[in-house]
Parts: C-alpha cells; sequence; structure tokens
C-alpha cells in the first residue's frame, strides 16, 4: 500500500521506502523492516494511541524475536529523525508517557492504489539497481587476475536459518571469525528468520589479520520458484 504524508512524501509500506512526491520511483530511503513494520502500525492508527505492547507483540514477537523498550526507542528515534528530513522537525510521532505512540494528527495522511500492471517494470528496474550495486561493491575487492567461481558455503545456522560464506576462503579459523561477524550483523540489524530465510556472508581476508576489512551481510528470501529477494548490509571498515 502506498500512502501520502502532507501531499510532500509517499510511504510504501510493501518496499518500506520513502520518498518525496516531485522525486523519481528509485530516489529513495530505504527503511529497516522493523523500522518500516512500527511505521505501518502507526499509519494504520494515525491519530490513535498504539501501545507499546501492541509494537512488540505486532513487530516482534509474531516473528520469533525478542526485544526490549531500548531497542523500541532506538527505533522510534530513528523513524523521527527520517521523518524530519522530510516534513520538517515537528511531533511528528507523538510519545505518551508509559503507554505508547501516534502519529500526529497534524500530518495529513492519505492512501494511493498500487497500479498491478505498472508494478512488474517497476520492481524489475528495483531489481537491477540493487543487482549492479552489488557486482560493483563485491567487484571493488573480488577482482583478481584470474577470475575464479566462488560456490556459497554453508558455516552454521543462525536462529534456525543457514548462513552461507561467499568469500572463497576456507578454514576452521576463518570460518569462525566469519560466523561471528555474521552473528553480530544480525543481532545489530534486528534480522528475521523464516521457513524460507538464508543469510550470506562475504569478509575481506583483512578481517582475519586484525585489520579493518569490508563486509556484506544479505538476508535473502529464497522462493520456490528460484526468485531471491535480498537484503543487503555494507560495512566498509568492520574491525574484529
Amino acid at each position: 500500500m502506498l500512502y501520502t504524508f502532507d501531499e510532500r512524501v509517499i510511504y510504501d509500506s510493501v518496499n518500506g521506502t520513502l520518498r518525496h512526491t516531485n522525486r523519481k520511483a528509485d530516489e529513495t530511503t530505504q527503511l529497516t523492516i522493523i523500522a518500516s513494520k512500527i511505521l505501518h502500525h502507526l499509519v494504520l492508527h494515525h491519530g490513535e494511541l498504539v501501545t507499546r505492547d501492541t509494537l512488540f507483540t505486532e513487530v516482534w514477537e509474531k516473528a520469533g524475536i525478542v526485544s526490549s523498550s531500548n531497542t523500541l526507542n532506538q527505533y522510534i528515534s530513528q523513524l523521527r529523525k527520517t521523518l524530519a528530513g522530510y516534513l520538517g522537525e515537528g511531533d511528528i510521532i507523538v510519545t505518551v508517557p508509559r503507554a505508547g505512540y501516534y502519529l500526529s494528527k497534524d500530518i495529513d495522511v492519505s492512501t494511493q492504489i498500487r497500479h498491478q500492471r505498472n508494478l512488474l517494470p517497476h520492481m524489475l528496474k528495483y531489481v537491477m539497481v540493487v543487482m549492479t550495486l552489488v557486482v560493483i561493491f563485491l567487484g571493488s575487492f573480488l577482482y583478481t587476475d584470474q577470475p575464479k567461481k566462488i560456490t556459497p558455503r554453508k558455516i552454521g545456522e543462525l536462529k534456525g536459518c543457514p548462513v552461507y560464506d561467499i568469500s572463497g576462503v576456507k578454514s576452521d579459523v576463518t570460518d569462525a571469525s566469519i560466523f561471528a561477524v555474521a552473528k553480530e550483523a544480525l543481532e545489530k540489524n534486528n534480522q528475521i528468520c523464516t521457513a524460507t530465510t538464508a543469510f550470506y556472508i562475504y569478509a575481506q581476508e583483512t578481517l582475519h589479520l586484525h585489520k579493518p576489512a569490508k563486509i556484506l551481510f544479505s538476508r535473502c528470501i529464497e522462493w520456490s520458484d528460484s526468485r531471491n529477494t535480498c537484503q543487503n548490509i555494507y560495512y566498509f571498515s568492520w574491525i574484529r
């Protein structure tokens, strides 16, 4: 569903993106999965109190994730900063002490109908952009004079979902090191594990020398018809 805030901002609750109404569809701000779920609940109950318990239940517990008040506060703070960049400073998300939050009644919220016939080309364009960025990112430090094929290799499981290494370096020591990074990246970003989820990680070799390393951590939904949808997280200077 597409929502418009004050006729200035378009929020896409399906893809978790924000953009100005006068900007192209690919000029967006990508929200995290958790942040988008919180915002969607606030939009669905615009001007009404959404209790903290409701958010814990709908956003985290139903996904099998344990959360805390501190985590919720951080996401609300993040959403406020992001929305302020589009709508200006003000009480966009209002706090009701010890109760919960609501999206300000001063914000006009309207819905748009997503035209299904236009969705496919739009999504294909989005996928092409994402894949191009991934190729460029990996190419900056995967390139060698003799190209080699790297096959994803399972190095463990996190929350019941498989974790695959795509770094191309194999040893018990490096596997343990890369798996530890994957676990930390998952926890930092509150990633969700479902029946169709798989995690992929690339770590630059400098990681094993205790030097700054580039990291790519991906959460992918792998469909039975071979379609994959991935959320990519990049770290350009990870230090152990």
